[in-house]
């Protein structure tokens, strides 16, 4: 499901415009003082301020440096940054700075300055269901509506735990539960989460054709109940590396008319689906800004196991993903960022409701929002050249009472941009699929676009894309484009 905050952030686009006649606009600087001409620096004491919630150790864990460490003024000013930018990709901040004074004893001296989140919030949900907004906006069906109710309580215990629960009702009548616990030992290396989630609807999609999902539709009675759970055990040792193992179970029903109208619905011709999955994620990221990278890195692979035969579980396949992200910094404000992400699966065979390739979530190519490319094996190439139109400012708007929300942090690029994709489907090429034509083939999409990035890690695109059947179009996003 595409989750469409639309409303808030139309309404936050907005609000920029109308407080900036009376708001204050400056500079955003990192804070600091100058560097001491001394050959090494001792790394002292360290001082938290701001912290009214979050806890001292939460803080400290992110810091690129320790207490003893000596280091070249250089060096101690690359961690520096480092250091704030790791205390702002935790979104548990809305600024982060380090600055320091010698110490009497001859030790550099450091204080954290912090200005806290607002970590509960109580919200409604008003969301399309669609695989994005664009498809939803085409015939702007408001069957296709989801509302409801969101509790979100990040920073919970003020130790970085995130607690959920969800309650959906319409289009999709669903309930979620989660609860993440990034460390449950001492030395900070070891998290834990879980969540379950019950789902069920009207409508549901149960092929493609013409490269785009049809639905079916029962108005009295639901076509598809869901059950699912998992347990997810993290290790992160370092600052830049995390290790996820996970387990999940998964239970899904449905109507007998979609496995006559898709016998490849399920796996078999089956009504409904029972299966147990593992599986492993390793990633390593070193991206200044997690939400909207402008410089750095990050690269991670996932395996997944669905199903086991031991088990007698309806499904045995599994798959592997990579996806690579490099971001640099032209000069000039101009930036330039690339990814890969590709998948490849063995050969069982998957049902067409575990079969995702591209049209889903940030899986497609610039151009080809309105399609759906079905396949077992995927690769996805991402190219972006950004002009940073104005540098990041704040807009400080003394009339909001809270000052969680005074500050408003906004910067605005232009973008062009190129994309490139191959999708394989070696199960679903038969007289039922025939009309598809992305399938097997090369697709490229390019164009413009303005990105606006705001507090709250909030990121707001409009894009004009182009893809190869010479079709364009503006399209409304959500979410950093790489």
């Amino acid at each position: 499901m595409y989750r469409n905050f639309i409303c808030s952030n139309l309404f936050l686009f907005y609000f920029l415009f109308s407080v900036s006649a009376v708001a204050q606009v400056r500079d955003s600087t990192s804070a600091g003082a100058t560097l001491p001409d001394t050959a090494a620096m001792i790394m002292g004491s360290v001082t938290v301020i701001g912290n009214k919630i979050t806890k001292e150790h939460i803080i400290l864990r992110e810091l690129a440096f320790h207490t003893g460490d000596t280091l070249s003024p250089a060096d101690f000013n690359a961690k520096r940054i480092r250091s704030e930018e790791n205390l702002y990709n935790t979104s548990l901040f809305n600024s982060a700075k380090l600055t320091y004074l010698e110490a009497p004893d001859g030790t550099t001296s450091i204080y954290v300055i912090l200005k806290e989140r607002w970590y509960i919030f109580p919200l409604p949900i008003f969301e399309v269901v669609d695989r994005n907004f664009n498809v939803w906006w085409r015939t702007k069906d408001f069957s296709r509506i989801v509302y409801g109710a969101l509790l979100t309580w990040n920073n919970f215990r003020g130790r970085n735990e995130t607690v959920s629960l969800s309650l959906r009702l319409g289009y999709v009548q669903q309930v979620n539960f989660s609860y993440s616990i990034p460390y449950i030992n001492k030395n900070q290396h070891s998290g834990l989460s879980f969540g379950f989630s019950y789902a069920r609807n009207h409508q549901v999609g149960y092929k493609t054709s013409f490269d785009d999902v049809v639905y079916y539709k029962d108005t009295m009675n639901f076509a598809r109940e869901a059950y699912a759970g998992s347990i997810e055990y993290n290790y992160r040792k370092g600052l830049y590396t995390k290790h996820y193992f996970s387990v999940g179970f998964f239970q899904l029903e449905v109507q007998d008319t979609l496995v006559e109208l898709n016998p490849e619905y399920l796996a078999t011709g089956k009504s409904s689906e029972r299966f147990f999955s593992l599986r492993y994620l390793y990633r390593k990221d070193h991206r200044d800004y997690i939400h909207y990278p402008l410089r750095g890195y990050t690269y991670n692979i996932e395996v997944v196991k669905n199903g086991f035969t031991f088990l007698n579980d309806d499904v045995n396949y599994l798959y592997l993903t990579a996806e690579f992200k490099k971001f640099w910094e032209l000069g000039g404000r101009f930036y330039f960022g690339a990814s890969f992400r590709g998948k490849l699966s063995d050969s069982h065979f998957q049902p067409y409701a575990n079969t995702r390739a591209l049209g889903y979530g940030r899986d497609y190519v610039r151009g080809y929002e309105y399609y759906v490319t079905d396949g077992q094996h995927f690769g996805l190439f991402k190219t972006n050249l950004k002009f940073e139109i104005f540098p990041k400012k704040e807009l400080h708007a003394g009339f909001i009472p809270l000052e969680k929300f005074a500050t408003i942090p906004f910067s605005f690029f232009l973008n062009l941009y190129a994309d490139a994709a191959y999708v394989e489907d070696v199960q679903f090429s038969n007289v039922m699929y025939t009309t598809n034509r992305l399938p097997n083939t090369w697709l490229h999409g390019y164009g413009i676009g303005v990105d606006m990035v705001s507090y709250y890690d909030i990121v707001i695109r409009l894009d004009f894309s182009f893809n190869k059947f010479g079709e364009s179009g503006l399209f409304l996003h959500f979410a950093a484009p790489i």
